[in-house]
């Protein structure tokens, strides 16, 4: 035993000296010491430096049972179904090959059975529905993955093929005794097969829509199920990955399997913060509360065969007040579109659902749901600093979402003009709906840090009178944060220089744009509002340019008799100001 000396001193109750003795341990970690030291720090109640512990216990073995066993008892204060959850992990990782373990797993038992009978408790067991077509490997891997590293009393596993035409997989299907299976004789698509499964699984399950094409890590499911039951209006979690959108794909590239593997068991451990509110999630590995589906609903077959049910069921869970968390320790690799097959045809498929979503919604997603990262880069607070933000134009609220996830002390709230977008938005943020030039404004004077605007002065009538609304309610020291497009930026010259002014969906000549900026006419802007720019910069795009125009760029500036190359890339300036 490495640890002797401290293992006497915390089985003999001499705290003091154990604390002391801890000290002097290897800096490293490991099973063993976590326990320990955890020990310790519960006999002083110390919650912050217990779960550290348990963290650095867990990173070094994710599948130490007493390790999970002692972070029920972490919970057990807090949140009785996540304690729950701890015991049932730790019930899945003790062997019970020794006396001892034996002893051990009667007492992970017992301790489930007592908080069944506390008040509040309300764990389901989670019903994996998987939609299966073609790819037998891949769904076979799937399935082992399943049932390797979740306990078979904890899930029950639904698959629905939907016709596969590869050979073997149906086959396959048909001699699994632990899975229950639906075979549809022609493809149903994505939606219409997984409400199969769901309707299919019992009817108090959980449900976690799974890909075919993903493999579950050790602790995957068991931390999107923590994330689940959070709190009471939790109404789905979602899973990152090595291939996904929405903010779910890790910044890490990997290039085998082996790697992805590598970092998920890194990751799939506890974190201080690993849930994120978030307006949707993708698919690929969506985790919904039994009683939300209720609620709400199934996928919406509109979307058939696939792409942006996801998206819709999101939008309607948050229209009910259910919060969807995204949860950073759980990890799932995902090949992907099938391993990268039917690529183009999914593409194509996309397109036309998002006019679906358009005419079900009465709002494109896309347009109002981007988190505007850079003007978040722009917030100069430490994270642990209690900021409070107001965002105009904040869409469906991604933006704030996000900045309350990094800045967990923030407040934040929202203006949007479009009622269905803020409606849907005000489900799960503090979003006000109205016109910010003419709306009463329901804030305390100098209330705010930061007011954001991202690319919404260009909409405006009068673009100094929205400045000047808002300039009461900004702190002093606080800023504006603005993103404005530039019109001076070299898709948008070369053509006038043709003669050709054409606006488009998006971009610097979208269509609903009332005014137009350059770098000096946003100078003058702030200027008129007594406010000083303390920073300006751009954000470069070529936007698509043919590599001739540089060519003709500079003839424009040997015209001109200048040379303002930057501005002719510049799609937008970000500002930061002040008042004067």
């Amino acid at each position: 035993m490495r640890y002797e000396r401290l293992a006497a001193l915390v089985n003999t109750g001499k705290w003091v000296a154990a604390e002391e003795e801890l000290a002097n341990c290897p800096e490293a970690w490991d099973a063993e010491k976590a326990i320990l030291a955890a020990a310790i720090y519960t006999n002083k109640g110390d919650r912050d430096k217990i779960f550290a512990c348990l963290r650095e216990g867990l990173t070094a073995d994710p599948f130490n049972y007493e390790l999970y066993y002692m972070l029920g008892g972490y919970y057990e204060a807090s949140n009785v179904n996540q304690a729950y959850l701890c015991y049932e992990n730790a019930e899945l990782f003790c062997q019970a090959n020794t006396a001892s373990e034996k002893e051990d797993l009667e007492t992970i038992l017992n301790r489930k059975e007592y908080i069944q009978s506390l008040e509040g408790w309300n764990v389901h067991r989670t019903a994996i529905v998987i939609l299966s077509y073609n790819l037998a490997d891949m769904l076979k891997r799937c399935v082992e993955s399943i049932t390797l590293n979740n306990l078979a009393s904890a899930c029950e596993i639904v698959v629905v093929d939907n016709a596969s035409t590869e050979k073997g997989v149906r086959d396959w299907l048909a001699q699994q005794r632990n899975i229950k299976v639906i075979l549809n004789s022609s493809n149903m698509g994505f939606p219409h097969g997984c409400n199969q499964g769901m309707a299919a699984a019992e009817p108090d399950s959980d449900v976690l829509l799974l890909n075919n094409d993903t493999i579950v890590l050790p602790n995957s499911i068991f931390w999107l199920r923590m994330g689940l039951y959070e709190e009471e209006k939790v109404g789905a979690s979602g899973s990152i990955s090595n291939c996904a959108a929405n903010g779910q794909q890790v910044e890490t590239r990997f290039y085998s399997v082996e790697e992805c593997f590598a970092y998920g068991m890194k990751c799939n451990v506890p974190m201080e913060r690993p849930f994120e509110t978030k307006l949707w999630l993708m698919g690929f590995a969506l985790l919904i509360k039994r009683e939300a589906l209720n609620q709400v609903g199934m996928l919406d077959t509109l979307f058939s065969p696939g792409t942006y049910e996801d998206d819709d069921m999101g939008l309607r869970l948050c229209r009910e007040g259910y919060k969807l968390l995204l949860c950073h320790n759980s990890f799932i690799l995902h090949f992907g579109n099938g391993n990268g097959k039917n690529f183009d045809v999914w593409k194509n498929i996309q397109e036309t659902n998002i006019e679906k979503f358009k005419q079900k919604w009465g709002f494109a997603i896309r347009y109002y749901s981007w988190e505007r990262a850079e003007l978040i880069d722009l917030i100069t607070e430490e994270k642990d600093a209690p900021i409070s933000v107001l965002e105009v134009g904040c869409g469906l609220g991604a933006t704030l979402a996000r900045i309350g996830y990094l800045w967990p002390d923030a407040s934040v709230r929202g203006i949007e003009l479009e009622q269905a977008v803020a409606a849907v938005g005000a489900g799960y943020l503090d979003i006000l709906q109205g016109n910010i030039e003419f709306m009463e404004l329901p804030f305390e004077k100098e209330s705010f840090d930061y007011i954001l605007f991202g690319d919404v002065l260009e909409h405006l009538v009068e673009p100094v009178r929205a400045l000047e609304r808002c300039k009461p309610f900004l702190k002093r020291g606080g800023k504006f944060l603005c993103s404005i497009p530039n019109l001076m930026h070299a898709s948008v010259i070369l053509p006038l220089l043709r003669g050709k002014f054409e606006y488009a969906d998006c971009g610097i000549l979208d269509r609903t744009h009332l005014r137009f900026f350059t770098r000096d006419s946003i100078q003058s802007l702030f200027d008129g509002c007594g406010l000083e720019i303390l920073e300006m910069k751009g954000k470069y795009e070529e936007l698509g340019l043919k590599e001739d125009n540089e060519e003709k760029l500079m003839e424009i500036r040997r015209i001109m008799g200048e040379e303002p190359t930057e501005e002719f890339w510049v799609s937008q300036f970000l500002v930061a100001a002040a008042k004067k």
